[in-house]
């Protein structure tokens, strides 16, 4: 074939890698899968999707079945959500969230609404508080955006003893923010309701609030990773391709939380890079885990490394996609500067093809799912892209939106670096 006819025909090929991975990223972010978390089991059909694309691409298993099983506790927020501010009603997942360790709570209920001479005060904190016997507190940190790290880890405590200690008086606390609702999950039931709502929904004269809140507690509720495995000419080692799957599930019955970023788009690549990879002469053998219930406390990958399949001495190198749908700015590289020979690596690729704007190094971070891994000395890295749209953690965070501006060139560099090592 000609030097263009050879370029077409590999242009048409990740044409077809960027159709797969928009079709994973629209089933996995569907309104049918709840947010995968667990609510209504959307992560558990999210785990069937992702064994089924396993099976479908040829990849064996370690031991009978993709799944490995695994119990935590989890609270949901269920039902009909509602909370009226002076009878204004406000939009969940927009105006405002309910916190996911909130229990249930029905009732209309006056405010006191804390100033900021005492939020800055230890001791006129202790004093409002002893008013606050039946209310709701609202505590607005806008008020406190200024001051100092203590001050503001001292709010921050404050309010974890509202709504978890049995001896806080108040009914509640309504926390005021200025921007930026940011949903997350919880594996505690707290004792009484916490509420976010944005500053602008809610008047420091507010009088009285009704809040309705369904909650539902599962002691062993039982999640699970998704492992398959391609085999190559070096039988006992690995390189491993990782990513949770799981996001932050639904708010009651009205909001979902697609969760396309974070991380629809990470798995798209690890399905990706599975399709392509079976087809390929592999040199090393390669293994694809796909965790569940990272998002409250990643759990999936701590169960893992704790009870591993394969002795974790046989992974070779381990790579972590979390966040990938943009990439304006080129990708962060989390442990490069712990792994600085195949860092030095992936950047001379890069390089060498001229796929994205920038490689950068970062040090260690136990912030995703190689953290228990880097810990207990598996090499890693935890890979995001940079730039671009910033939704985390909320309603925004669409299949719809994310441009995955620089999948393409990141599914070229990761490819040539897992089949060209050595």
């Amino acid at each position: 074939m000609t030097l263009l006819v050879l370029a077409l025909f590999a242009s048409n090929i990740y044409c077809q890698d960027i159709d797969y991975a928009r079709s994973v990223l629209d089933t996995l972010c569907s309104e049918h899968f709840d947010g995968r978390g667990f609510y209504n089991d959307g992560e558990k059909r999210s785990a069937d999707f992702i064994k089924n694309e396993y099976e479908t691409f040829g990849l064996q298993k370690f031991d009978d079945s993709y799944f490995q099983s695994f119990n935590l506790s989890v609270n949901s927020i269920v039902g009909k959500v509602v909370l009226k501010v002076d009878q204004k009603e406000l939009e969940p997942g927009v105006d405002f969230q309910i916190d996911p360790s909130s229990p249930t709570f029905n009732g209309t209920e006056e405010v006191l609404y804390l100033k900021k001479e005492e939020l800055v005060s230890i001791d006129k904190l202790k004093k409002a508080i002893r008013q606050a016997s039946g209310k709701m507190l609202a505590i607005n940190q806008v008020l406190i955006k200024d001051e100092s790290k203590e001050i503001k880890g001292q709010i921050y405590e404050f309010i974890r003893f509202l709504k978890f200690s049995p001896d806080s008086p108040a009914k509640g606390v309504i926390e005021i923010i200025e921007e930026k609702l940011t949903f997350t999950a919880s594996q505690q039931k707290a004792e009484h309701p916490h509420i976010v709502v944005l500053e602008k929904n809610f008047p420091a004269n507010t009088k009285k609030v009704e809040i309705r809140i369904e909650n539902e507690f599962v002691k062993d509720y039982q999640s699970q990773n998704v492992i398959g495995y391609l085999e190559g000419a070096v039988k006992d080692s690995f390189i491993c391709i990782i990513g949770h799957y799981d996001h932050l599930g639904r708010m009651g019955d009205d909001v979902y939380f697609p969760g396309a970023n974070d991380n629809a788009s990470g798995i798209a690549m690890l399905l990706s890079l599975a399709k392509e990879l079976s087809t390929e002469d592999l040199h090393y053998s390669i293994a694809f885990i796909a965790f569940g219930s990272e998002e409250i406390g990643l759990v999936g990958s701590k169960t893992y490394t704790e009870n591993p399949i394969f002795p974790l001495s046989q992974i070779d190198f381990l790579i972590n996609l979390d966040i990938l749908g943009t990439g304006d700015d080129g990708i962060q590289v989390v442990n490069g500067k712990e792994y600085k020979t195949e860092f030095d690596r992936l950047v001379s690729l890069n390089a060498d093809s001229d796929y994205l704007k920038q490689v950068k190094i970062r040090g260690s971070a136990c912030n995703s799912d190689h953290c228990f891994f880097h810990e207990k000395g598996v090499p890693s890295f935890f890979i995001y892209t940079l730039g671009g749209i910033a939704h985390y953690h909320n309603i925004y965070d669409k299949a719809e939106t994310l441009p995955l501006t620089e999948y393409e060139d990141l599914f070229r560099l990761l490819k040539q670096f897992i089949v060209e090592k050595r």
